[in-house]
């Protein structure tokens, strides 16, 4: 004990003295590392030290944390038993002494001093919380650390030491795992000691009705406890009719904005209470109130979720009137804090969102408290000289085979007809046609598809197209060099108006027919008598006769018509020719001249000179 009492009084850091100090003192079997007896003998002499320690800063009237400051440990000055505890600490984490050491000197120590010493006492753990928290000592000590933290709450004032209680809560949420069985309340017990008093008997001289003042401060004894309504007790039905008075009340009296804006919420909250009073005379002020309403509709809500969880045994599940009940209780007092100024829709939502995630820890609870934390998988070394043996999978890898095992019916899928086709080329070019034909017909141009989601300009469906037509179509196929991707389209899905666009071609008559009108006036006639033979040029003997009973025929009809016949009338020996359809004007639908009315104009020119 002289050793560690001469050691705490010296500057340094821990680790250049501690071991050596303990080795000195205890002479272990081992260098390193004590036994079991080895650790119990030097724990009873430090928590021997550290009760001296803590009396004589009580004597001298010091803080116990502060007795002894007098060590200069860089930029801070310690006292004699921050210095101790460092000095385990160190101890403890490299597995020179045990592990659970460490937290029980901080438990007596807590136990030795009064609450005023016990803040500073807490705000050294705190501060040292990333190393209790290490699994090495978290294994060891986390009950007597739970202990410690449960024993001072029980020590503090619930009204006079919130901001401490804080404090330790926070401390415990923050050092134990979410999956920490101690701290889930797996079995769900309420606090049912938080009883609420009210008046019994009407007092002289009330103002309200000393009825509704019993019913409203008789549903604490349900909110405090839950369980007990259940369809096999009659409470359900006392409970309903009492919150339906209510909740008539409430509605009855709707809060204004005016009378919100009186009792500003953002100034209540620096002097938040946990419990209302619940004197007969303050009903009435009470119910103006907007905090106070919230407070009782929310406790109505938790209620009714606690009703509907799931996972209970069968007798404890409402029975079908009763979550009839439940469901329109709940469904009015939604509304009733939607009315509730100020900003009464945004409070709703923000309830709705908490308890949405109460019901997934209730069913985490229930689940069985599964861990969130994954270890780290280990890897396995290989021996020296040994190859390491790749996994071999069924469907390649790890992947694909667990997804090969987790659907049914995936032979199924993979041998379905509608899996793996080719579409029809009339299927796949529609939506083409489509764009096109909207393309022609809009009439405001900013009606239009815009030019960026047109079929035509994405390539990767121009060219799946393209060979569906090759394989499919060779007609529409070679329209593509003459008319692009929008002329293999198939006819069919063209509307009538536009199909001649794409169907009509350029015959050498009507490029014959261009170059006549470049002619001179003078050698028309020559030309015309001879129009027809180069265009019939290897057809043989038959077919110039033919040309030349088409140009009398022809030349006929325009002596005809220059000898008085009216206008409009048709030579009955002249087939009527059929209309075209009609085309869109533009560059690439403009109709050239045909042959046959080249000629016909030539023969009339002829045949007038002839007259003449």
């Amino acid at each position: 004990m002289d050793l560690f009492r001469k050691v705490i009084t010296q500057p340094g850091k821990p680790e250049d003295f501690a071991l050596q100090t303990v080795q000195e003192a205890i002479k272990p079997q081992r260098q390193t590392k004590l036994v079991q007896d080895e650790n119990q003998l030097l724990e009873n002499i430090l928590r021997t030290l550290l009760q001296e320690l803590v009396s004589a800063a009580v004597q001298s009237g010091e803080n116990t944390m502060h007795y002894g400051a007098s060590i200069d440990d860089g930029d801070n000055t310690q006292g004699q038993v921050p210095r101790l505890l460092d000095i385990v600490l160190y101890l403890c984490e490299n597995e020179h002494i045990e592990g659970g050491m460490i937290f029980q000197l901080l438990e007596d120590l807590t136990e030795m001093s009064t609450m005023r010493n016990c803040e500073d006492v807490f705000g050294y753990i705190e501060s040292k919380q990333d190393i209790l928290g290490k699994p090495e000592l978290f294994a060891r000590g986390k009950l007597v650390m739970l202990r410690t933290c449960n024993q001072l709450l029980r020590r503090l004032s619930k009204s006079n030491d919130v901001v401490f209680c804080g404090r330790i809560i926070m401390f415990l949420a923050h050092f134990f795992p979410l999956s920490e069985r101690s701290a889930v309340n797996i079995k769900g017990v309420f606090n049912v000691s938080n009883e609420t008093k009210y008046e019994k008997q009407a007092p002289d001289g009330i103002s309200i009705d000393f009825n509704f003042y019993k019913t409203f401060w008789s549903l604490q004894e349900y909110f405090s406890n839950p369980a007990s309504i259940t369809p096999a007790t009659p409470k359900w039905q006392k409970f309903s009719s009492c919150l339906k008075v209510v909740l008539n009340t409430f509605e009855a009296q709707p809060l204004s904005e005016e009378e919100s804006s009186t009792n500003n919420l953002e100034d209540e909250a620096a002097t938040f209470s946990i419990k209302y009073l619940t004197s007969s005379n303050l009903m009435g002020l009470e119910l103006k109130d907007p905090s106070f309403r919230r407070h009782i509709l929310v406790q109505c809500l938790i209620l009714f979720d606690y009703l509907k969880a799931p996972g209970k045994n069968e007798k404890d599940l409402p029975s079908e009137t009763m979550k009839e009940e439940i469901k329109s209780c709940e469904e009015r007092v939604k509304q009733l804090l939607v009315m509730t100024p100020p900003k009464g829709e945004n409070f709703l939502q923000s309830i709705e969102h908490i308890l949405e995630r109460e019901r997934n820890w209730v069913w985490w609870k229930r689940d069985g408290c599964a861990p969130f934390e994954k270890q780290p998988m280990e890897k396995k070394t290989v021996r020296d000289g040994g190859k390491k043996r790749r996994p071999r999978w069924r469907l390649g890898n790890k992947e694909l085979s667990q997804l090969w095992k987790w659907a049914d019916q995936n032979p199924n899928a993979l041998t379905d007809s509608q899996r793996v086709r080719t579409p029809a080329v009339t299927e796949y070019w529609k939506p083409l046609a489509e764009d096109v034909y909207s393309q022609i017909i809009q009439m405001d141009v900013d009606a239009g598809i815009e030019a960026e989601y047109h079929h035509k300009n994405n390539r990767v469906y121009c060219w799946k197209g393209l060979r569906f037509s090759a394989r499919q179509d060779l007609e529409g196929f070679s329209r593509f060099t003459e008319f692009g991707v929008e002329g293999v389209v198939p006819m069919e899905l063209m509307p009538a108006d536009i199909r001649s666009k794409y169907q009509a071609k350029p015959s050498d008559r009507s490029k014959r027919a261009k170059k006549e009108e470049n002619k001179t006036p003078a050698n028309q006639s020559e030309d015309n008598n001879q129009i027809a033979t180069p265009a019939s040029e290897g057809d043989g003997e038959g077919n110039n006769n033919n040309n030349r009973q088409d140009l009398e025929a022809s030349t006929m009809a325009m002596e005809t018509d220059t000898t008085g016949q009216e206008p409009g009338q048709i030579d009955e020996t002249e087939p009527e020719p059929e209309p075209e359809p009609e085309q869109e004007p533009g560059p690439e639908t403009e109709q050239e001249p045909e042959s046959g009315m080249i000629e016909a104009e030539n023969d009339a020119d002829v045949d007038t000179n002839t007259v003449g």
